[in-house]
């Protein structure tokens, strides 16, 4: 079975873990820059911390008792009015003092809204870095997750559109090329013309496909030129014998002569079958194309003591090939010969509709074999002498090329069916 994806992460996937790589590099770049700022401008930092205490205070009644920032001590905050002396206007400000294992932070900041508005002195003493770990947290989240949580997204989204209109070129050369067939080899993949990586791509595809053709149309014209070439030899060969007197070698050179004629004649059938198009279809009549080789083939079955039963259980009017469905006729009935033991007779029916059946009275076959039926040149033992394994080869091609369908069965009393079902005409 053909596998259809590979096992590998996928380019989205690689695209997105790129992606979240780059923006974490960039995170903790961001984080590096944010914290070396203000540790070269520390007044920066000190003013920013006063800001923060003071909307911390300002929704309370009395500033005066709120709690002390964690990591400070000597902490006092008071309202002052919005005019301390006179017409002085206030302003806010920040100092910042060194103390014993610290800084004395000290200024004003107006808190309320222009109407009534008012102003907050606060002071209080700092050790360490502890009070100021909530400024650098919201510097953080301010310039630097904020603005790359959504360039990210807008990244990741501007990529999967890019990666699927990349893509699409390579998903419907993927598809066609599933669709080519050994009988299809004129069929190209699609040009898309770009991305030029792609276009290139799908040209060298077709290239390859082209010198694919030609290999396999030579192949084909070697095979139907090697039995056209024999069929003569053949023929002479099977007149020198009919001049030998009759004895055992005479019977087993014929024996042989007649396994070669009908491999010959199977490697024609198959290099017809292999170039057949139906491209122009005419109504065909299965039940006079299955009287008619019903009617060739028995005086040779019959001579075996062999009979051949052809049944019309009518309305088996097609659309199609007659030659190829004669072919296929044939090829089915001398299977059921060549595989079905002793004197048991063959059947042969044409409908109910558009479909046909041959059936042996034989050991039937075994669920093992079946898969392998219709493979070119399968035998079960090849030691034998029965064929060369192409008649049932034969018999699928021309039922594709027809369009239709073919299915093995295990009648009631033994035996194998061989149906086949067309499209109705």
């Amino acid at each position: 079975m053909p596998e259809h994806s590979g096992s590998g992460p996928s380019l989205f996937r690689q695209i997105a873990r790129r992606l979240v790589v780059f923006t974490l590099i960039f995170a903790l770049l961001d984080i590096f820059i944010v914290i070396a700022t203000y540790a070269r401008h520390p007044e920066s930092l000190t003013q920013e911390l006063l800001t923060l205490e003071a909307e911390r205070i300002a929704p309370l009644a009395d500033p005066a008792s709120a709690d002390p920032a964690p990591g400070t001590r000597n902490w006092s905050a008071r309202l002052v009015g919005p005019r301390a002396d006179g017409d002085a206007t206030l302003i806010d400000w920040t100092r910042r003092d060194r103390i014993d294992g610290g800084y004395r932070i000290s200024g004003m900041r107006p808190v309320g809204d222009d109407t009534a508005s008012h102003w907050l002195l606060i002071r209080f003493d700092t050790v360490g870095m502890r009070p100021f770990v909530p400024v650098i947290l919201d510097e953080l989240v301010e310039h630097v997750a904020l603005p790359l949580v959504p360039l990210s997204a807008l990244l990741l989204l501007f990529n999967v559109i890019s990666v699927r209109r990349v893509l699409a070129p390579l998903q419907r050369a993927e598809a066609e090329v599933d669709s080519l067939a050994p009988d299809n080899m004129a069929m190209r993949l699609t040009v898309p013309g770009e991305p030029r990586e792609v276009d290139t791509l799908v040209r060298a595809v077709n290239r390859a496909l082209a010198r694919l053709e030609t290999a396999i149309v030579t192949l084909r014209d070697f095979t139907a030129n090697a039995a056209h070439e024999l069929r003569t030899p053949l023929a002479i060969m099977q007149l020198s014998l009919e001049r030998l007197p009759d004895g055992a070698i005479k019977a087993d050179l014929q024996a042989d002569t007649d396994q070669m004629t009908r491999l010959v004649g199977q490697m024609l059938d198959l290099a017809q079958a292999d170039a057949l198009v139906v491209a122009d279809p005419v109504p065909v009549d299965l039940a006079a194309l299955g009287r008619a080789v019903v009617t060739q083939l028995s005086p040779g079955a019959f001579a075996a003591g062999r009979e051949l039963r052809f049944v019309d259980q009518g309305g088996a009017i097609i659309q199609g090939h007659a030659e190829a469905i004669f072919r296929l006729y044939r090829n089915l009935v001398d299977n059921a010969l060549a595989h079905a033991p002793g004197t048991t007779p063959i059947d042969v029916t044409a409908g109910p509709g558009p479909q046909m059946s041959v059936r042996d009275h034989g050991p039937g076959i075994a669920a093992a074999d079946l898969p392998h039926l219709f493979e070119r040149f399968w035998r079960k033992d090849r030691s034998g002498t029965g064929g060369a394994g192409l008649g049932l080869g034969i018999v699928r091609r021309l039922v594709d090329a027809h369009g239709g369908s073919i299915t093995v069965e295990s009648p009631a009393g033994g035996g194998a069916l061989f149906r086949v079902r067309f499209p109705a005409a």
